[in-house]
């Protein structure tokens, strides 16, 4: 879904190759298939272990890109990157610092570039929770603070869309996409079937019918804001 939705917002910029900034991307997933379209992409990860996986990756794919050790506090100021990302890092940070992290993005951004950010939904582990476990544990997550993470097993605070694309608005910006992910996916609980390639593939096209459409992609497992850094003011 990703993919999609970074190449459809990305190909408002023209042709390219563009430069591109991934905040907090060290498995490189979503970087590597922009750089192998030719786009001139850099890696910011503060984990070296992260980004000598990513570079390995790389590697083995014939993929050329840039990797910087440093984390959302270097981002350079004012910058000069077409796009910039930052997927699945603000839950990880301290609510008092998203203001200040959105800033951030937005002023390493060139005039009228984009400006991608991704959090988990909080909305979908309720539902999750009351089809897998039922409606007391549900409940339970719904008032809940923060999230568990599968990825690095740790809690995490929860981010409405909302709040960022708060942020995004007050500093100028103007939002061209609000997506949902794994808005289907997550309500199939027979996990087995998803290993019939027939099904998975009706369920693939099921997804990126939703992502964009409402209501639907308010209720995805993750959220995606795509928005325009402000133009030059003279």
């Amino acid at each position: 879904m990703v993919r999609k939705t970074l190449g459809e917002s990305l190909a408002r910029l023209g042709p390219g190759p563009l430069r591109i900034l991934d905040v907090g991307g060290g498995d490189a997933l979503d970087a590597m298939p922009l750089a192998a379209a030719g786009h001139d992409v850099t890696v910011l990860d503060p984990s070296e272990q992260m980004l000598s996986a990513a570079r390995e990756r790389a590697a083995a794919a014939g993929v050329q890109m840039q990797f910087a050790q440093a984390g959302i506090e270097d981002l350079p100021t004012p910058g000069s990157f077409d796009a910039v990302l930052c997927h699945f890092v603000v839950q990880y940070r301290s609510g008092d610092d998203l203001g200040e992290d959105i800033t951030r993005l937005v002023n390493a951004t060139r005039p009228g570039g984009l400006v991608s950010v991704i959090a988990p939904n909080p909305a979908s582990h309720v539902f999750t929770r009351l089809l897998r476990e039922g409606p007391a544990q549900a409940l339970a997550e719904l008032e809940r603070e923060t999230v568990r993470t599968v990825t690095f097993d740790c809690d995490v605070r929860k981010v409405a869309f909302m709040e960022v694309e708060a942020h995004l608005e007050s500093l100028g910006c103007a939002v061209v996409g609000r997506y949902g992910g794994r808005i289907a996916n997550d309500l199939v609980i027979d996990d087995a079937r998803k290993f019939d390639p027939g099904y998975y593939a009706d369920l693939e096209q099921l997804e990126l019918a939703l992502c964009d459409q409402e209501p639907f992609w308010r209720t995805g497992m993750f959220w995606q804001l795509v928005a325009t850094a402000p133009p030059l003011t003279r």
